[in-house]
């Protein structure tokens, strides 16, 4: 059974992070202080830094839920040239292409398949979601093949006794338990970022956890309204306590991991009481949005499939676009809050511009992760509107090469961008 519920949060949760990068990236437009400008800008640094403990670890839940749905309908050997087509092809392409890779084309396959390379030296910039969902994807499938072909073994069992634990304590308390044991024994080493270090297995977990619920079948979603209202009181009590709690302990780092460089002891008290609020806080946040999304969003639309083909395409893009408007309007001088809802106005519109270019130009289809070749491009218009295949000859080479020109247009963006900021 299609889920419509977890296709809206997809989409809804991939357009935020469109606004947030614009918002994180420009926030040198603001003024921090104790006057009362500084206090006016409290609740957007509450809204940015509490919504990243949580937007990523929810779309992982998601990518791991989509698979359980995708793997029931597909052999191993299927699922694993998928996933390589599906996301492999834009993560070689936008290495290569969009981040001009091809240049240093030994340098960029060495730091490629370099372990943990720091986000300065990330050859593939923002696709490292790509990255490690193609890596958990590939880990996964043995542990996927097997609860597939045994849906009645011991590890649905296991998931289905946890979601009927009464009053839903197992969904409530054992998932970030495990999430909190990963950041105890693995957060002390090493600063964690953008999916590296202590964040690789946090992440890989929630896309397993996002897995086995849907692998319960029934039992999840019943399980998940249960808990809706209490997960509605204690959310925003830990997002609250979570925010203000990183000034009162001493270990520095105590959230993103790496102390021990600094001279501190591994395993304390203070990092295993921050790792418990940090793993309940996050998942508490995508219990809370799922519960929601199952109570009101459980609902086909016509916009929806177009939406959902639309955001790999679009997440793709989306930081080529994002630096030039933060640069301009900053010169502009409009202030950080109107410069950014025109800016996120104007990425939002330069990303469907994009979609809309790349799922009509079939070469380039793969290559955006839109599934379909020439096939689907003829459902579109200008190509539905006629059968003559020279005309759609004609429109294919068309909006091939407004392809080429869109993806020299990206360039040229990011470029630019870093040209006048300097």
């Amino acid at each position: 059974m299609r889920r419509h519920d977890i296709d809206w949060l997809r989409v809804i949760l991939f357009g935020l992070l469109i606004w947030f990068h614009y918002a994180v990236f420009s926030l040198g437009e603001l003024e921090f202080g104790n006057d009362l400008m500084g206090l006016l800008n409290l609740p957007l640094m509450f809204i940015i830094t509490v919504m990243h403990q949580w937007r990523l670890a929810a779309l992982f839940v998601i990518s791991g839920m989509g698979t359980c749905f995708a793997f029931r309908r597909r052999t191993w050997g299927v699922y694993v040239k998928e996933r390589f087509s599906r996301l492999g092809i834009p993560l070689l392409f936008g290495t290569y292409i969009l981040f001009l890779g091809i240049l240093d084309p030994l340098g960029t396959t060495f730091q490629f398949f370099e372990l943990f390379p720091g986000s300065d030296s990330m050859v593939y910039g923002h696709l490292w979601f790509i990255y490690n969902l193609l890596i958990y994807s590939v880990l996964l499938t043995p542990l996927f093949s097997y609860v597939r072909n045994n849906p009645e073994g011991k590890i649905v069992r296991a998931t289905r006794s946890l979601l009927k634990i009464r009053y839903g304590m197992g969904l409530l308390i054992v998932p970030p338990v495990i999430l909190a044991l990963n950041g105890i024994l693995f957060k002390p080493w090493e600063f964690g970022e953008v999916g590296m270090w202590w964040e690789f297995p946090r992440y890989m977990i929630y896309f397993l956890f996002g897995y086995l619920m849907i692998a319960a079948k029934e039992d999840y979603f019943p399980a998940i309204d249960k808990i809706r209202i209490p997960v509605t009181i204690l959310t925003p009590l830990l997002a609250f306590v979570w925010f203000v709690s990183d000034e009162m302990f001493e270990t520095p780092e105590i959230y993103a991991g790496g102390w021990v460089l600094e001279g501190y002891d591994a395993f304390a008290v203070e990092p295993t009481i921050a790792a418990v609020l940090q793993s309940f806080h996050a998942w508490f946040w995508c219990l809370f949005v799922f519960s929601w999304a199952s109570k009101l969003l459980n609902r086909p639309s016509k916009w929806l499939a177009y939406l959902n083909e639309a955001v790999y395409p679009t997440y793709i893009v989306h930081m080529h676009l994002t630096f030039l408007p933060i640069v301009l309007l900053a010169i502009i001088g409009l202030g950080y809050y109107t410069s950014m809802a025109i800016g996120t106005l104007i990425v939002f519109v330069g990303v469907m511009i994009c979609f809309e270019i790349a799922r009509r130009a079939s070469f380039f289809r793969p290559l955006f992760g839109i599934k379909g070749g020439k096939e689907e491009v003829n459902k579109l218009y200008p190509f539905n509107q006629t059968k003559d295949n020279g005309i759609r000859i004609l429109f294919s080479l068309i909006f091939n090469a407004l392809a080429v020109g869109m993806i020299l247009m990206l360039l040229l963006w990011i470029i630019g961008a870093g040209v006048i900021a300097q």
